[in-house]
């Protein structure tokens, strides 16, 4: 019912908006508008869980003559008329995959890169990306990233917003627990004081598929990562280790040489070696290697071009050119059975998935709950990683909680024992009940306000500048998001390589907000 009420909200509001923007311009669409006397007006659209902050927004820009309204939408309408450049000014969020601009700042900003809704273009800044990722020597990545900083700094394609700090709680129960950056969830080392069974509360209403290659979802991620491992990992702080892997070399700045670790099962009781390693790598790689369908992780992978088998413990990488995170892209890429997937099909494979991981899978549905139990035969996991051995408890259970208050209401009565992303004003009342355990840390995700820098009135900088003095983050994220959000200058995260702690954001100033209006030919109050 909730859910409902929001989509004919967001409908209603849509129509009504774009009825008068057309009858009072003639132009369709509730674009950003040149009215009579030069003012200046635009429509913000949000998803319903940001409208608040669309209107506080709204409301920044009105003080200064901006006329400023709201229109809310369900985010998979939103998207599909950004992609097609329909909408002038909308609030979004971007997560990244790793520690490293290549899955964010890139793929949002570099010239028609897949995720560049804002249709933003400047060879100079491609050309500085493009440096930073085909070279391995650190300094001089740095320094391209540092010069790319500098360009979207003045360029101002978005209205440049904030982070959040990552926000979870467990039961007092729980031990060995710690949120991770990239908001995985590692149940192997994870134990209870009492009881032999975790359930997780995840954040999201459905998991895409318990097939590893086929999903690009963090959520899904994390439920995978418990039943399927890598050849590498990362600390809850971003460090990559060796994990499937015992060890690697680089023979020369496009190669990587694995040695697998001997003795590896899969939970049919199947050896793990170099056939399955080069099997689950070339169903990523090569167009329609899954049941006629392509996997949609094969972008993470970067310049991959060829997996060979050296010897049965031993795999060679071989890339089109450098690519200095290509381990960071291997976390993101679980070892499957090549014989198993081969006998039954990549459909069964995906109803009962079998990994190497420290949980197998048991049973359940996507938009229900993931139900695991503990392979006793696991290999350990990472050496770097502690506790190594078999998992902790029994069993794990993921349950899909898309609502908060559901999923806090169930932690608080022991019907859960960890949940995922708190919002900041239940995490302040949890925060006193002596059976919860509540932790924070830092985010990967940006959240801004994109704008469509192919057409007027953001196609002009000026503009786009001065939108981002003209508002009030630090009010804004005080009120709605309790201090737990900072703010960022571009679409750089401070958890990334290269990033640059002496570029500041945008301060309130709605005068200089004023002046660059002036200068662009709009009237101001």
């Amino acid at each position: 019912m909730r859910a409902s009420l929001v989509r004919e909200r967001g409908l209603w509001v849509a129509v009504v908006i774009a009825a008068l923007a057309f009858f009072a311009t003639g132009i369709p669409n509730g674009g950003a508008l040149h009215a009579a006397g030069k003012t200046l007006a635009v429509v913000i659209d949000a998803e319903a869980n940001r409208a608040d902050e669309a209107e506080a927004i709204a409301a920044d820009l009105r003080a200064i003559g901006v006329q400023a309204d709201v229109r809310v939408w369900e985010w998979s309408a939103l998207k599909d008329s950004a992609l097609k450049g329909e909408r002038q000014m909308y609030l979004t969020d971007w997560g990244s995959a790793y520690f490293d601009p290549f899955d964010l700042a890139v793929p949002k900003l570099r010239t028609k890169d897949r995720g560049n809704y804002s249709h933003y273009s400047n060879p100079a800044f491609d050309r500085a990306v493009d440096t930073a990722l085909t070279t391995i020597d650190p300094e001089v990545r740095r320094k391209a990233y540092y010069e790319a900083q500098s360009i979207l700094y003045e360029d101002a394609p978005w209205i440049f917003g904030y982070y959040l700090s990552e926000t979870e709680a467990a039961r007092a129960e729980v031990q060995n627990w710690q949120p991770a950056m990239d908001s995985r969830i590692n149940l192997h080392d994870v134990g209870l004081t009492r009881g032999d069974t975790i359930v997780v509360g995840m954040k999201t209403d459905k998991a895409v598929s318990l097939d590893p290659a086929m999903h690009r979802e963090r959520d899904t991620e994390t439920v995978l990562r418990n039943m399927f491992d890598g050849l590498v990992t990362r600390t809850w702080d971003g460090k990559v280790v060796p994990e499937i892997a015992e060890s690697w070399t680089t023979p020369a700045d496009n190669v990587y040489v694995f040695k697998i670790r001997k003795g590896i099962k899969f939970h049919n009781g199947e050896e793990l070696d170099a056939d399955d390693v080069v099997f689950t790598f070339e169903r990523v790689l090569k167009e329609g290697a899954i049941g006629g369908r392509s996997s949609p992780r094969k972008g993470l992978l970067g310049p991959l071009e060829k997996v060979e088998k050296v010897d049965k413990y031993t795999v060679r990488f071989t890339l089109a050119n450098p690519f200095p995170v290509f381990l960071q892209a291997l976390v993101h890429t679980q070892v499957v059975p090549k014989d198993y997937i081969e006998k039954v099909g990549d459909e069964e494979f995906a109803r009962k998935p079998v990994g190497c991981g420290p949980f197998k899978f048991v049973g359940g549905r996507l938009d229900d709950q993931i139900v695991m139990e503990r392979f006793d035969d696991y290999y350990g996991g990472s050496p770097d990683l502690p506790p190594v051995g078999p998992a902790k408890v029994k069993r794990a259970i993921f349950r899909m909680m898309p609502d908060p208050t559901v999923r806090i209401a169930a932690l608080k009565a022991g019907e859960v024992q960890i949940v995922q992303q708190v919002p900041p004003d239940l995490a302040a009342s949890l925060k006193k009940d002596r059976n919860v355990q509540v932790k924070s840390v830092e985010g990967t995700r940006v959240y801004c306000v994109e704008l469509n820098c192919a057409k007027p009135p953001f196609d002009d900088a000026r503009v786009r500048r001065a939108l981002n003095y003209a508002i009030n983050w630090d009010r804004i994220l005080e009120t709605i998001y309790g201090g737990t959000a900072r703010r960022l200058a571009t679409a750089f995260l401070p958890s990334g390589f290269g990033f640059n702690p002496d570029l500041k954001p945008y301060p309130y100033d709605p005068e200089k907000a004023k002046e660059l209006l002036r200068e662009a030919g709009y009237s101001v109050r």
